[in-house]
């Protein structure tokens, strides 16, 4: 029952994501008539010249088209307040854990900024908005997946902080390196489900990690992988995770 839970909560949360790029996608027809991703990045300049009244206010255009694009990213990648989905649904098995939640899903929000930046660079409350999220969501990631003993959750918050760091990056204006970034973290986010979905296999179905404990004996390569992996996560010196975000640090602050 708690699987099922799980996946409808999934479902539900992603369904919301998909409402707000279909209010995203009329917007665009009803302007321009294309749904051509340059063709509407060349065209910006148009949205300016509407505007929705709501109540009193005016709100412009490429405000709403920008609240559509956040709103979607931030469920789709797991951001604060949203992110409830994310932890829940490591209910499923590890082989879906690994390509979904840690590679592609999780990705999929990361990647509609992405395409869509040159909006974000002509809308006022989406720069602050950006940043904003997405720190918090990588402290509160990091905080709360060292209070985890599921070896499934803690990875799952992980993830969560990790789209967090990348949310704050796409409002530095580094693309190439935050899309390097998201291939590294993609890569060995989900060799690292596959290692320790064996581990649990060996533990009987155990997810718990304090009553794991000297796999390296039965699992030397599981264990070899999961610390290459980790050792990359974390960004740790001379790693390919240390280099590129080397490459991103530099990037905030210098043209590279």
């Amino acid at each position: 029952m708690g699987t099922l839970k799980a996946a409808f909560k999934a479902f539900s949360f992603n369904k919301i994501s998909d409402y707000f790029i279909l209010v995203l996608l009329f917007i665009f027809y009803n302007v321009i008539y294309d749904f051509d991703i340059l063709n509407i990045n060349n065209q910006i300049h148009l949205f300016y010249n509407y505007d929705v009244k709501f109540l009193q206010y005016n709100i412009n255009l490429i405000e709403i088209i920008s609240f559509c694009i956040l709103g979607a990213a931030f469920i789709k990648s797991a951001q604060f307040g949203p992110h409830v989905w994310l932890p829940d649904s490591m209910e499923a098995p590890v082989p879906a854990s690994s390509l979904i939640h840690s590679a592609t899903l999780v990705s999929a929000g990361i990647f509609l900024i992405l395409r869509f930046y040159p909006i974000f660079e002509f809308s006022y409350y989406s720069k602050f908005l950006l940043p904003l999220v997405g720190s918090l969501t990588a402290a509160y990631g990091g905080i709360v997946a060292s209070y985890q003993a599921d070896v499934k959750r803690i990875l799952a918050y992980s993830t969560i902080s990790h789209c967090g760091f990348l949310m704050l990056l796409c409002s530095f204006n580094v693309q190439e390196y935050t899309i390097l970034y998201l291939y590294v973290h993609g890569f060995f986010k989900a060799a690292t489900f596959m290692c320790v979905g064996n581990v649990i296999r060996i533990s009987k179905g155990y997810q718990d990690f304090r009553k794991m404990g000297m796999f390296s004996r039965y699992l030397p390569f599981e264990c070899f992988c999961i610390c290459v992996c980790l050792f990359n996560l974390g960004g740790l010196p001379f790693s390919i995770g240390f280099f590129i975000k080397h490459l991103l640090s530099l990037g905030m602050f210098t043209d590279l």
